[in-house]
């Protein structure tokens, strides 16, 4: 039996989106500013609570964590390897950077927006991400245990043309996640696993779930 041409046309469209964001990461390294933890927080204190911005910097393999970067803008940069482990996030916008093998293990993102980032091996495990915009892809991402209520990982087809562009998560693990009113339309999560996760009014519309494990998922 055939790939659907739905599935086919997601995994075009992601593969360009893919090749064009790690070309893009690899020219930001080579050309954009380096920071260390210590010019950060200079550049946290001077902020004076307004939005921080981090956008287009080689801030890859930095020690983040616990720093307060609520709202901070990411946009466009290298956080590959980054530990933001226990960081304060919250509506913080990560808009085509590079987050692959990155930790954010018990970190608040709340509200956060990660539009077509970079998520291999991405580690979300305890993190709070409820309400946020998850559009990024990458395998074997892991939700272990994370708060996702009200996250939204589906396509949007009124803002995204003709085919619109879910996340894209082969692999996953959202094993004992709280997903409650997530949304998930047109996901692509194929492998993924679900095991004691959360589900009650979360969405899974046209998902793509080819061996996904759903076993002692928790349902309403």
């Amino acid at each position: 039996m055939g790939i659907p041409h739905r599935c086919r046309t997601h995994g075009v469209l992601w593969s360009l989106l893919i090749g064009g964001l790690c070309a893009f990461a690899s020219i930001a390294s080579a050309v954009g500013a380096e920071l260390t933890r210590s010019e950060i927080e200079q550049r946290i204190a001077h902020a004076n609570g307004n939005r921080l911005d981090l956008g287009n910097f080689d801030l890859s393999g930095l020690d983040l964590s616990g720093l307060r970067l609520a709202k901070a803008d990411f946009f466009s940069s290298n956080l590959a390897g980054a530990n933001l482990s226990g960081a304060e996030l919250t509506d913080e916008n990560f808009t085509r950077a590079d987050l692959r093998h990155a930790k954010f293990s018990n970190a608040a993102l709340r509200g956060g927006i990660l539009y077509a980032a970079l998520l291999e091996e991405c580690d979300f495990s305890d993190a709070d991400l409820s309400h946020a915009r998850i559009i990024g892809g990458g395998p074997r991402v892991s939700f272990k245990n994370a708060k996702l209520v009200g996250a939204d990982l589906g396509a949007d087809p009124a803002n995204q043309g003709m085919v619109p562009v879910p996340a894209e998560l082969p692999e996953a693990n959202f094993t004992g996640a709280d997903l409650t009113g997530a949304n998930l339309t047109h996901a692509i999560l194929s492998s993924a696993k679900f095991e004691g996760a959360i589900l009650t009014g979360a969405r899974f519309d046209y998902a793509v779930t080819d061996g996904t494990i759903l076993h002692a998922a928790r349902r309403p």
